[in-house]
């Protein structure tokens, strides 16, 4: 089967591999090929698995994957239903706390009765920083997200919660 197209979504399109199976036919056409459960069933597999070896990536390692790659795990939590779960979790953003934070990371350092991942969205860093909004929760005490690129508020309202804390655009 030369044609790997179908077999990844478009945001891990950069991932690059081979297939073995010996559960295919053999002598039948690419359509009938393609209708294949069997097919589906590997296509769901490849997905997870690769999102799996993501995960796995070191820490001291993952900042050059996520400088590389960022786009397409953002672009993923859009448009893929059934790993945005999976996919949040490989999320990060520049925060008020200095350098990028995972979703965990952040809520686990949340304040006792933070309710809400507090977020605030702008052209750079620099920008967001000097917002009032920012300012105030800064002074309270709060970790604010920065989300300085286009695709990341996208990103962040395609996930309606993360381990049972809401989003919250502090503007």
């Amino acid at each position: 089967l030369d044609d790997f197209q179908d077999m990844m979504p478009n945001y891990l399109s950069f991932v690059r591999g081979v297939v073995d199976s010996d559960d295919l036919p053999l002598n039948v056409s690419r359509e009938t090929l393609q209708q294949h459960k069997l097919l589906k069933v590997i296509k769901k597999k490849l997905v997870r698995k690769t999102l799996d070896m993501i995960k796995k990536i070191e820490e001291d390692k993952y900042a050059d994957f996520w400088k590389e790659y960022s786009t397409n795990i953002k672009l993923g939590v859009i448009e893929d239903t059934a790993n945005r779960t999976r996919l949040a979790k490989l999320l990060r953003f520049t925060s008020s706390n200095g350098g990028l934070a995972s979703l965990a990371d952040y809520v686990e350092r949340m304040k006792d009765k933070q309710e809400h991942i507090f977020y605030m969205a702008g052209g750079s860093k620099e920008e967001v920083e000097k917002s009032p909004f920012v300012e105030r929760l800064l002074k309270k005490g709060f970790e604010v997200l920065y989300l300085t690129e286009a695709v990341d508020e996208y990103a962040i309202s395609a996930l309606p919660e993360f381990e049972g804390k809401k989003f919250q655009n502090v503007a």
